[in-house]
């Protein structure tokens, strides 16, 4: 890894959290790893990202947050939004995991 990808990482994952702030969701979702791979899509230099919204009691077992449920539509889309607005540059996608 170089600075540059680290940094791009850190600055997602930073989006992600004041989106959760903002929506009132840090306390509700146990864990929320947004993860940067290089997959492209054909935008030399980009990167996409995984965030995995995961609700648990015991850290050992948990469920997705699925959006719509567990998860406030508006606060995916301000993530998306944000996202892919540009203001965290080099991003091609954003995926979001669901599986159980």
């Amino acid at each position: 890894l170089v600075q540059p990808v680290v940094q791009k990482l850190q600055h997602a994952d930073d989006v992600v959290t004041q989106c959760l702030r903002k929506h009132d969701l840090m306390r509700k979702l146990a864990q929320v790893p947004v993860v940067l791979f290089p997959c492209s899509f054909g935008e030399p230099g980009s990167h996409s990202i995984g965030i995995r919204t995961f609700i648990t009691n015991d850290f050992m077992t948990g469920t997705p947050a699925i959006p719509g449920k567990s998860l406030p539509l508006a606060a995916v889309h301000d993530m998306a939004k944000r996202l892919m607005s540009g203001e965290v540059k080099g991003l091609s996608r954003i995926a979001y995991d669901l599986t159980p």
